[in-house]
């Protein structure tokens, strides 16, 4: 079977190098590759996923969007987003998916354990965010709260949230269990005067979808203000992981996907 991830620039993709930890735990003949593929050749993309005779592949920055045109049918999620980041070929029909919501998610409920009764709080409305709360919606008895710049930002969004002004984080943030941070957020630029990361819950968990670094400055804040952390690297391997699904129906060893982003990342 043949795989491979498409955007611009892809060159430092661990794509490559997780998907092919987890052929090989499982014995797996099969190919994953990364292609860079820029704007302006995108009107190519048939011929050039077609000529690799792929049986399915991932989509990156920038053409999560762009390649929906070329798509014979989406998943519910992936329409909710307007957004893919996985494809399918079957029978010459291409279906785009988005696993990234569930990826977080998944990788959430791994460390965290159960989500029903977690009050949670998202920082930031981009496709990332709306992914995440799409997701945490269906798994947790209370609502999700989102903080965001500009509340016109959640016009698309067609579930129910409470959106609430993210100047407005420090007043109320002492109520979660877990605080998710989806915006460039202490990533060259300050998060103190947003959000403090005091007095929270004595137990609450503080989480980013970064994961290079592993510990962003919004994490470190929190760790040292005593406050249990947890990064990106699970969404990533668990999206993975989902797409391997989708396009295999198989589970994926995502122990050896992790070992092996990991160890790549620590030997940076």
């Amino acid at each position: 079977m043949k795989f491979a991830v498409i955007g611009h620039p892809i060159q430092h993709s661990l794509s490559p190098l997780m998907h092919h930890a987890n052929f090989q735990s499982l014995n797996m003949d099969a190919e994953y590759e990364a292609l860079n593929i820029p704007v302006e050749h995108f009107h190519h993309i048939k011929d050039i996923i077609n000529s690799r005779q792929l049986n399915g592949f991932n989509v990156t920055i920038p053409h999560k969007e762009r390649i929906i045109p070329y798509l014979d049918a989406l998943s519910d999620e992936a329409k909710e987003m307007g957004a893919v980041n996985t494809v399918v070929i079957k029978d010459d029909k291409w279906i785009g998916y988005n696993t990234d919501g569930i990826g977080f998610v998944k990788g959430l409920e791994s460390y965290y354990g159960e989500l029903r009764k977690a009050k949670i709080l998202i920082l930031g409305a981009g496709g990332a965010s709306k992914g995440i709360a799409y997701q945490l919606k269906q798994r947790t008895s209370y609502p999700i709260y989102v903080a965001n710049r500009t509340m016109a930002r959640f016009d698309s969004w067609s579930f129910d949230i409470n959106a609430i002004p993210l100047e407005d984080v420090n007043t109320i943030a002492s109520q979660f269990d877990i605080i998710i941070n989806t915006t460039p957020l202490g990533m060259g630029q300050s998060h103190e005067s947003i959000m403090t990361l005091k007095n929270l819950k004595p137990n609450a968990l503080v989480a980013d979808i970064i994961y290079t670094p592993l510990i962003t400055p919004f994490l470190a804040t929190a760790r040292q203000n005593g406050y249990d952390i947890y990064n990106g690297l699970d969404m990533f391997v668990y999206q993975g992981a989902e797409s391997f699904y989708i396009w295999t129906q198989r589970k994926a060893d995502v122990t050896a996907m992790k070992t092996a982003v990991l160890t790549k990342l620590n030997s940076k």
